[in-house]
This record gives structure tokens, sequence and C-alpha cells, in this order.
């Protein structure tokens, strides 16, 4: 069963998120073209481990404020950190863009004792991949969303790598009837359409960008922390979980077969959440090293 709440953030904003179960507390954060809603089935699974599972809402969604026009990943942080507060949770789980979050909040935090983070896409180099993130802001400025997703889809490498080898404009068309499409269907109560979810985009690439190169500082969490990945995902995404498991001390790597970076996602959008469930909860549930040590003594 789901129960929306909301918490202020420190900058006074109202964060919402979705509780399902009950038990020490997790919270989940999303990535790109996502809402708190992308996840339901996930955390109806991990409920019935034992846990509260808190799906946060990040801002530009329906149960969230808006981003404000000056934006760092430190606001992102601040945000998780009161549902953090509200909900008692020590546990984190970061999805894509979320999973940098969640990893910055670690470094900055105290209060998480674990956390997963699943396929961060750290940009670790690659100059290129930044020019378009400037490409995708620039599409937003002059108000073309179809054409500034076509800019982070190819940025991110997302879809089949069929799609991606089609010429510019015959993408940039083919997206705008999908959005078309997709804002006349049926959504449920507080389900974001993909319009909505577009512009929130600009926030998550800014993310990227002012968390690129910085991968020596992760080497500061302190959290019990698991970074997974798929079989099927992208390459740069492999090098960036490689990357940031050997970097976080102590950090366990797992990857889940046959599942690419949309593994996390509700059924009907592809997701594949029964194959990722059983790793988290395997993670979650499991005592800490030093909780086992202080056990044995």
């Amino acid at each position: 069963m789901e129960t929306q709440n909301a918490v202020r953030s420190a900058d006074g904003a109202r964060i919402g998120y979705r509780t399902y179960g009950s038990g020490p507390g997790l919270v989940v954060v999303h990535g790109a073209m996502q809402s708190s809603a992308s996840q339901r089935d996930l955390a109806e699974l991990l409920a019935t481990t034992g846990l509260a599972v808190h799906l946060l809402e990040r801002r530009g969604r329906g149960l969230s404020d808006p981003y404000p026009s000056s934006f760092s990943t430190a606001v992102e942080v601040a945000d998780l950190a009161a549902v953090l507060g509200a909900t008692g949770s020590r546990m984190a789980f970061g999805i894509s863009s979320g999973a940098l979050i969640v990893a910055r909040a670690a470094v900055s935090l105290g209060s998480l004792e674990r956390i997963a983070l699943f396929e961060p896409p750290l940009v670790i180099g690659d100059r290129r991949r930044l020019g378009r993130i400037r490409d995708h802001a620039a599409a937003l400025d002059r108000g073309d969303v179809a054409g500034s997703m076509v800019i982070a889809m190819r940025a991110g490498e997302m879809g089949p790598s069929l799609m991606r080898a089609v010429p510019t404009p015959l993408m940039r068309a083919m997206t705008a009837r999908m959005l078309a499409a997709d804002t006349r269907k049926a959504h449920e109560p507080g389900e974001a359409t993909m319009a909505e979810l577009a512009p929130a985009i600009r926030e998550d690439f800014a993310i990227l960008a002012e968390q690129a190169d910085r991968l020596d500082e992760f080497a500061a969490i302190r959290a019990t922390t698991l970074v997974i990945d798929g079989t099927k995902t992208r390459p740069y995404l492999h090098a960036a979980v490689e990357a940031m498991a050997a970097t976080v001390p102590g950090a366990r790597r797992v990857s889940i077969p046959g599942v690419d970076h949309g593994a996390t996602q509700n059924r009907d959008q592809w997701g594949k959440p029964d194959l990722v469930a059983p790793v988290l909860a395997d993670f979650f549930a499991a005592p800490a090293p030093v909780e086992a040590a202080n056990r044995a003594a």
C-alpha cells in the first residue's frame, strides 16, 4: 500500500515522497526521465522484505516544487537529507544521475550507513559528452523539447543502436510524435508525462557536468557501498561502475545478467524489477561488516 508524504528542504521547497511497507528505511532516488512513480514495482517487491521504501520525488515533478534558478548538486543532496531526516532512514539507493546524488550525499552527510548505486553516469575524461550536455541546454532554451531529447538520448547512448543511427531530423520528428502520443494517453494519478519530465534533464546533465572528473572525491565515502550494473548496459557505464567500485573503500560490485540501464523501472516501462529487487534485498538486509564483527565478539 502506498502513502504519500512531503517534507521541506533546506531552502523551504516542498519535496514529496511515496512510502511502501514498514521497517528500516530505504530512500530511493530516481534518475532522468523518471519520477517517484517509476520504481513503484521495485518498491512493492522490496516492501515485502521488511523495508520501508521511500521513493523520493525529485524537483520538477508533480509531488515536489520546481528547481531553483540557481542549481547545483548540493540542492538535490539537501532534498535527500530532508527525506532521510523525515523518515529516519540511514540507507539510500540511487539510480543513474540519482546514484551521483546519493554518492555525493554519502561524502557530505554523516547519516548514511549503507548505499547502493545503479550505473552512476560518471563522465571520466570525455569532453565530447560534456559538449552534448551544453547542446542540450541550448535546445531547451529555444523551446525545442523534442530536439533536446534527441541530444540527451545520443549523449547517454540510450535506446537501440539502430535508433541512434537514424538521421537527426528524422529522429527529432519521431521523438515529437512520441511525446504527443504519450501526452494523449491515460496516466496514473501523479504520473508525469514525458513532455513534463523532459525539461528536468537539464538538471540531470548539470549534475553530470559538475561531477565530471571528480571521481577521486568519492574515496571519502564511508558508508557500506554496493555498485550495480547490468550486463546489457553501455560500455561507458560499465567503465563508470568499475571506476566507482574501485574508488569507494570496500565497495562491492554486482553485475545483473540480462538487464540494461532501465532495469529498475516498472514492468510496463520495460524494466526488470524482479531481477533487481533480490540484489538490493540481500544487500540492505545483510549485516554490515562492523555489525557482524560486534556480534561475533
